[in-house]
């Protein structure tokens, strides 16, 4: 089974409360690995290993969705899934805040395309 999430263990805990969604440039993620966002979409369905920055396993989760939109136009399911409900104005605020917390030198113009993918937790039987 194939690392699919690096979680940090804020991270981690969001997934085991049931499910955790990830957003990310669809751009910046082609750039860092070439052809993943078109593989994700494929492999819905498919369960990975859930592991930390350093590579130990805690876990596993199945990715349930991956689609992308933008951030001018975001997906009402995006919004659903990260607690904005219908708020458009509330999630371009606080995601073009946390984006710019997270990388200083880039910007989100309204024509970004995300990448979406959606993971819950999956109990070893």
């Amino acid at each position: 089974m194939k690392i699919g999430l690096y979680l940090d263990p804020i991270s981690m805990q969001i997934l085991k409360s049931g499910i955790f969604v990830s957003c990310e440039p669809k751009d910046r993620i082609e750039k860092i690995s070439p052809g993943l966002t078109d593989e994700r979409v494929a492999e819905v369905g498919h369960t990975y290993l859930v592991c930390n920055m350093q590579k130990e396993e805690l876990g596993k989760a199945k990715l349930v969705e991956a689609f992308t939109t933008t951030f001018g136009e975001p997906n009402p399911r995006l919004l659903q899934l990260i607690g904005f409900g219908d708020n458009v104005e509330k999630f371009h605020n606080e995601y073009s805040a946390f984006y710019k917390q997270q990388f200083p030198d880039e910007d989100l113009i309204e024509e970004t395309e995300l990448f979406v993918t959606v993971y819950t937790p999956v109990k070893d039987s």
